[in-house]
């Protein structure tokens, strides 16, 4: 089974590796002669395809975007609520979540959690360009786009996205899901190029994913005076190793643990790692922290902290998160 999609606005399709071919010469809603700038066969269904039209050429700039659920013989529009001006040059579907696509525009690139009906921009960190291209990393759940301006920018684990519907998204405060979390010793490394100067070996390197347990989450509402987000990180046990206060702010955020335990108590003088003693936890220019957690399962908590010393109080709120934390030799 194979799609071709043509600058002439034509969609070839063949079921026989190419011996017999039939096509699409018009679509619904859309003009003749309309540039077929992409077309995705679903990974979830060998039925369904996508594909994208553009037709800049003759001045106009309206999105295009069709789903078939019959190899091409019928199609429907799924723009939805994309804004209009937006011209699509590439579209993809999630290999999960068959409702979670990806829309590549003149702009930038939309996401959709309910097949096509709502989309919204992607915004975090991606300038204003045409998204000409997208692939997905299955293993690591990351989005890649190219774009015109031959550039590249990975979306990391955007897994989350498989979890956020209405329903969730009216919850007080959810935490959605995420990858398994690589632990790795990051000291010593120096950038690329030789003796580690990079200018010098004319290599071109980019930041890495932030270190340790990325988790994301949505605040319907901002809290309240007296009211704090926090996320507590539990062993397999069920023994507290972390608890990390989070925006309070309302909308979807995402926050990295950096695999640390909390930090210990202060030691007196002249006690290890006081002042006047040695070692201590942590240690370095970068202050107290806790040690690295070992590799395992752990569970992921939001909660409401309340009051203040002995009367403090932490109220679980949303769903409650596992994920491993693998080691990398």
């Amino acid at each position: 089974l194979l799609y071709i999609g043509t600058d002439d606005g034509l969609l070839q399709i063949t079921e026989d590796a190419g011996d017999t071919w039939r096509r699409v010469e018009t679509f619904p809603g859309i003009p003749e002669w309309t540039y077929v700038t992409d077309v995705f066969a679903s990974p979830r269904d060998a039925d369904t395809v996508f594909v994208a039209l553009n037709n800049w050429q003759r001045g106009d700039f309206t999105p295009y975007l069709l789903e078939s659920n019959d190899r091409g013989e019928t199609f429907t529009s799924i723009v939805g609520d994309l804004p209009g001006r937006h011209p699509v040059y590439s579209i993809i579907q999630d290999h999960q979540n068959g409702e979670l696509l990806f829309a590549g525009t003149e702009f930038g690139v939309f996401v959709t959690v309910d097949g096509g009906a709502h989309w919204t921009e992607l915004t975090g960190g991606l300038p204003v360009l045409q998204v000409r291209d997208m692939a997905v990393q299955r293993r690591e759940n990351d989005l890649v786009l190219g774009t015109f301006g031959r550039g590249f920018y990975v979306l990391d684990d955007y897994s989350p996205l498989r979890d956020i519907t209405v329903t969730s998204l009216a919850q007080d405060a959810e935490l959605y899901g995420l990858r398994d979390v690589y632990l790795y010793n990051s000291t010593g490394q120096a950038p690329a190029g030789s003796a580690g100067i990079q200018s010098l070996s004319g290599n071109y390197t980019t930041p890495n994913p932030p270190f340790g347990a990325v988790l994301t989450y949505h605040l319907r509402e901002e809290l309240g005076e007296g009211e704090a987000l926090v996320l507590t990180i539990t062993d397999d046990d069920g023994e507290e190793v972390r608890e990390i206060e989070l925006d309070n702010g309302a909308g979807l955020h995402r926050v990295a643990w950096n695999l640390r335990e909390n930090t210990p108590p202060a030691p007196e003088p002249g006690e290890a790692g006081g002042r006047g003693g040695r070692g201590g936890f942590g240690g370095g220019r970068g202050g107290r922290q806790g040690p690295i957690v070992e590799p395992g399962r752990y569970r992921a908590t939001l909660g409401i902290k309340t009051g203040e010393g002995d009367e403090e109080t932490v109220t679980p709120v949303g769903t409650e998160q596992s994920f491993r934390v693998v080691p990398i030799q």
